[in-house]
């Protein structure tokens, strides 16, 4: 439930307010934001997930239909943590970029 909030609106909020700010485009920060978000934790979970079942395999045990408890809490722990990390460097990306809300200097006298 705390994923779906952060998806649906803290990031578009966040990316989209940065990008007013710097005169970019409001939908796509916000699409970006959300899938680095959902594309950090589908890789972490997937290369959880393809680990053990090669580590599995190697020990020369049959594959479970479901996986131990304790993975899935740690596997969701570092999913959670790396989908975080990559918004929070997609966010850094947007905020490196120069603001356009001063004024330019005035023109030079003409005489």
């Amino acid at each position: 439930m705390v994923e779906l909030y952060f998806i649906f609106w803290r990031i578009p909020k966040m990316m989209s307010q940065l990008a007013r700010e710097r005169e970019r485009s409001p939908v796509a920060w916000s699409l970006m934001g959300i899938g680095a978000w959902l594309g950090a934790e589908l890789f972490v979970v997937f290369g959880i997930g393809i680990t053990y079942a090669i580590v599995t395999v190697a020990n020369g045990e049959e594959i479970p239909e479901d996986l131990p408890i304790e993975l899935r809490v740690v596997s969701y722990i570092l999913a959670l943590g790396a989908a975080i990390g990559s918004f929070l460097l997609v966010k850094r990306l947007l905020t490196s970029r120069p603001r356009t809300d001063f004024a330019p200097p005035p023109a030079p006298p003409s005489f």
